[in-house]
């Protein structure tokens, strides 16, 4: 018999961030050594209260737009709609290894997904956070 704690997803799962030609990115925390890590966005998986209130504000944001007009939906430009998925993305992101961002904390990861030419980016995110099984029992730990 299967228990039901078994079947739960964890809430958070480590994604190795690849660089636009698919290849995994590497960093050196000391410049000095040889010593490479990889570079890691954490995110929260769909099981999560993050990636929940995440999707709600999403929906709420789309709502308040289709209250003011369906118009204002429709007519949003893509720097717009790019920057509606970069919040979704940030809000859950919950943090980010081996890379230097233009801002500190939450501010920072919202520029980087909204930053149209690391589109690459936000793509490789949103697929992982999307995918159960990179938050299974048997996935890698975050």
């Amino acid at each position: 018999m299967i228990k039901i704690s078994q079947l739960k997803a964890r809430d958070l799962a480590d994604m190795h961030l690849k660089d636009i030609e698919g290849e995994p990115m590497f960093y050196k925390p000391d410049p000095e050594s040889k010593d490479e890590k990889p570079v890691l966005i954490r995110v929260y998986g769909p099981g999560s209260e993050p990636y929940r209130k995440a999707q709600v504000a999403a929906q709420r944001r789309v709502a308040v737009l289709l209250k003011k007009n369906r118009r204002a939906l429709e007519d949003r430009t893509p720097d717009e709609r790019a920057a509606d998925t970069a919040v979704l993305l940030a809000d859950i992101t919950h943090s980010v290894e081996g890379l230097e961002l233009d801002a500190d904390g939450r501010e920072g990861v919202v520029a980087l997904y909204a930053d149209p030419q690391c589109g690459w980016v936000a793509e490789q995110v949103n697929s992982f956070a999307a995918d159960w099984a990179n938050f299974s029992a048997s996935a890698p730990k975050a």
